[in-house]
């Protein structure tokens, strides 16, 4: 185990190298510039590496590429969740007032990372696991975050029965109204 985690370390400091070196926007282009430096990796080994590391994607001589997070241009918060939702699926729904947010597996982690940059009103903090980040905020309501939260890119899930705070009795408020 301990000469993975080494390998692991070796890898990912070879890949903040060759990022720091040229210009790759893929993770094929990734993989194939670590094979190249004598570390073979999988696309899931990237993808993972990636989210790990925190690299960004920037715009360098016109072009996107990966960059590490300390070569990123300073940018608002704001701009890091709106490019995590240009690379990533991201859909959310509301329930009271927790917003939950899906993304791919392993990415929860950085998703959370960037709506805490992004400091948008309202939040009272984050959890991530895996692909699943809950978003508490202070209203009563978290539908104005996900409204929000549509503007960076986030698609609204089906709310599940239940998320919904007129289905949130079962549906007994219908049921006594239609009782008259």
């Amino acid at each position: 185990m301990r000469d993975a985690l080494a390998r692991k370390q070796h890898r990912q400091r070879a890949l903040l190298r060759v990022v720091g070196e040229r210009r790759l926007a893929t993770q094929g282009e990734l993989a194939r510039a670590l094979r190249g430096a004598g570390f073979p990796a999988t696309q899931a080994t990237i993808s993972r590496d990636i989210v790990e590391l925190g690299l960004v994607k920037v715009t360098r001589d016109g072009a996107h590429a990966y960059a590490a997070p300390a070569n990123a241009p300073a940018a608002g918060g704001t701009d890091r969740l709106r490019r995590f939702c240009e690379d990533y699926p991201v859909e959310a729904a509301a329930a009271g007032n927790i917003v939950v947010v899906r993304s791919l597996p392993g990415t929860a982690s950085a998703l959370g990372a960037a709506i805490d940059a992004a400091a948008l009103d309202g939040i009272v903090g984050t959890i991530a696991g895996d692909d699943t980040v809950f978003v508490a905020v202070a209203q009563r309501s978290a539908r104005p975050l996900l409204s929000k939260l549509a503007t960076f890119g986030v698609r609204r899930a089906a709310s599940p029965r239940g998320a919904d705070p007129a289905h949130a009795n079962g549906g007994a408020d219908r049921r006594r109204s239609e009782r008259g």
